[in-house]
Order: structure tokens, then sequence, then C-alpha cells
């Protein structure tokens, strides 16, 4: 079994958007065969497979902002289960990075993120869009309906919306 975790992009990534599945469980996939699509702060890439073999869990829905090294997904012989630890992995570091991210922001402004004004989830790419139009991504958010982080469609959307209503 192969587990094909989120990748460091860059020295200073901890965490990036899994914007969309390109694969489903129990397709078929080569080595470097495009899995998924991957949003950071400085870039937006496929995520290239480890290994040839059956898809067998996604383990990361899509548009959800996710630690590195979280398991996106599990490959490998048709019949072949993925191992439970995966997904107590997996929970172990989001509460683990999510414990992180509240320390650094009330460290930062004394305010726990829920009370922060950028407590809407969004892709890196998504704030600066919405910065640069004066757009309020908890409005994007919650005209659009979206359950995950906006990204930055979703702001492009709302402001041709907003344009032309």
């Amino acid at each position: 079994m192969t587990p094909v975790e989120m990748p460091k992009a860059n020295e200073n990534l901890t965490e990036a958007t899994l914007e969309q599945w390109l694969v489903r469980v129990g397709d078929a996939v080569q080595a470097e065969q495009a899995l998924c699509t991957i949003i950071t702060d400085k870039a937006t890439f496929e995520m290239p497979s480890p290994a040839a073999g059956t898809v067998r869990k996604l383990y990361g829905e899509e548009r959800s902002l996710l630690p590195v090294g979280y398991i996106l997904c599990a490959i490998g012989a048709p019949d072949e289960a993925p191992p439970e630890e995966y997904e107590s992995r997996n929970r172990h570091l989001l509460e683990t990075h999510r414990g992180a991210m509240t320390a650094t922001a009330a460290s930062l402004g004394g305010v726990a993120p829920a009370a922060a004004p950028a407590a809407v989830r969004a892709t890196p790419v998504a704030r600066r869009l919405a910065k640069e139009l004066g757009v309020d991504l908890a409005e994007v958010a919650r005209v659009l309906g979206l359950q995950g982080p906006v990204n930055e469609k979703d702001v492009k959307a709302y402001s041709e919306r907003k344009a032309g209503g």
C-alpha cells in the first residue's frame, strides 16, 4: 500500500488546498499520473501518483485545506485494504495543525482565529484577490453557500455576480 501525502511544495508551506480529485476509488493509475489538483499560496499543480496501482481510498475532500503530510489517498492492489492507521494519523495531524494555527493566531493578534476577521477559510490566492477587489470573503462564502475554503474561482464568480446583479 502506498500512501499519497500532501507535499511540502516549498520551505514555508504548512498547508494547501485539495482543490479537485482527478481519480475515483477503484481507478487504476500509473506512476506519475495526476491524482488531484493542489493549490498553495504560490502555485496550482497536479499531484502525481508515486506508484502504479488501484486507488483504494480517498481521504481528503475537495476544497479542503489540509496540512503537509496529510494522507490524501491510498494506492495499492485491487483487493488490498488501506491500513486503519492512515485515518488515525490524519486525525492526529489535523488536530495538531489546528492547534498550532490557533496558537499562532492568538500570539500574533491576541485573539482566537474564530474572532479574527480572517476566520473564513480561503486559499492564499483567494485572500489576495479578495483584497484587490475589495470583496469580503465571509460574504463570498455565504452568498455562494460554500462549505469548504473559498478559492480564486469563487471570488471571481462572486465579483462577476455582484457586478452583473
